[in-house]
């Protein structure tokens, strides 16, 4: 895994010269902002990513998503990798209910939480909001190191179907943060790795 690891951030490395946005984010910073974070009541540990935000304008209302992936550990002591994704929007319920990688593989999905997040007395109108997993296995996550990871998660509301999509670069980062491996990382500047821009690295 490390020597595959070497051999990806060279020549990610290698296309560092080319990149000219001072905002495209390295693969070290990536893996920066890629945390252990204690969570829940029994503040169990929680591996997540750098989340990736996105904004659709939808009339007086936009539409707005969250993305990362994370690693956790269930209440049977399963370790899952999984793509966690919130959205928030107006105009009924969507409800969530299935997800699949690009090749069609089916993948296992909970729907985590569905309640109103903001309610407008000057529109009448209240925000929906549905927080929804998709488990990964290692060898997917390995796979998506090289190609990215694409995720289709199908709405029974027709036509708001949600597509979350992390680049190479990011699951690499992840990969490395979750091994331990961060001393792989080349010095100096690191290398340019997506289009990611840094205002989508709040945390």
């Amino acid at each position: 895994m490390r020597v595959l690891l070497m051999a990806l951030l060279a020549s990610w490395f290698g296309m560092s010269a080319q990149a000219e946005n001072e905002n495209v984010l390295t693969v070290k910073d990536m893996v920066e902002l890629t945390r252990y974070e204690q969570v829940g009541a029994d503040r169990d540990t929680v591996l997540r990513g750098m989340s990736i935000t996105k904004r659709i304008p939808r009339g007086w209302v936009d539409d707005f998503s969250e993305r990362y992936l994370r690693t956790i550990v269930d209440d049977d002591g399963v370790t899952r990798h999984q793509v966690l994704i919130e959205m928030k929007y107006v105009g009924g319920w969507r409800y969530y209910r299935a997800a699949t990688l690009a090749d069609g593989q089916q993948l296992r999905f909970k729907a985590e939480e569905r309640k109103f997040s903001r309610c407008s007395s000057a529109f009448l109108k209240c925000d929906q909001r549905e927080i929804v997993t998709a488990d990964l296995s290692r060898e997917q996550l390995k796979e998506a190191m090289n190609k990215g990871l694409v995720v289709y998660f199908d709405a029974k509301k027709p036509g708001r179907d949600t597509v979350a999509r992390f680049p190479a670069a990011y699951v690499l980062a992840y990969l490395i943060k979750l091994d331990g491996d961060d001393s792989v990382l080349p010095a100096g500047d690191g290398v340019e790795t997506s289009n990611i821009v840094a205002v989508n690295a709040s945390r």
